[in-house]
């Protein structure tokens, strides 16, 4: 494999893993951030319930989307709103920010992802692309077991 194809892949693959580490990273922080707004356990959880759900019903659209208008604008703004959004996230006054701030996640989130499957897809080997695919799903994969245990660091270590 030449160097700008594990470029690519490094690239592709720290993204996803990025992606998926915001959802789950969450999960953990639940009980500290309904103790900090003072909000029940149960309307915490939905920081997570509208994250995937935004994710969900418009990463289609975004993937028509960059078909339509192109990709490099597309992931360039995705970008663009996760940084926001997690800062928002962090910095929110209250939990209705907090609420949108999630929303703006998903968002970003479900306009990235479709994206580095598409480009990854684009750029492979005719021969390599499946490979390639699951080297950067793999990054959205180890999201899934690490992103949590991540949160609990996080809270353990900076509260």
């Amino acid at each position: 494999m030449k160097l700008q194809g594990r470029i690519s892949l490094g690239v592709g693959w720290i993204t996803l893993f990025l992606m998926g580490t915001d959802l789950f990273v969450v999960s953990p922080l639940l009980p500290f951030i309904s103790e900090a707004y003072e909000v029940s356990a149960s309307t915490t959880g939905w920081m997570v319930t509208v994250f995937a759900v935004t994710y969900a019903f418009s990463a289609p659209f975004f993937g028509w989307f960059s078909d339509k208008k192109g990709r490099r604008t597309l992931i360039t703004f995705g970008l663009l709103l996760f940084a926001i959004s997690n800062m928002l996230t962090a910095f929110s006054p209250s939990f209705l920010w907090l609420i949108i701030s999630r929303i703006l996640a998903g968002l970003s989130v479900a306009s990235i992802t479709p994206l580095i499957y598409a480009i990854i897809g684009d750029i492979a080997p005719p021969n390599r692309r499946g490979t390639w695919l699951s080297i950067v799903v793999s990054g959205h994969l180890t999201a899934l077991w690490a992103g949590a245990p991540f949160g609990t660091l996080l809270e353990h270590f900076l509260g």
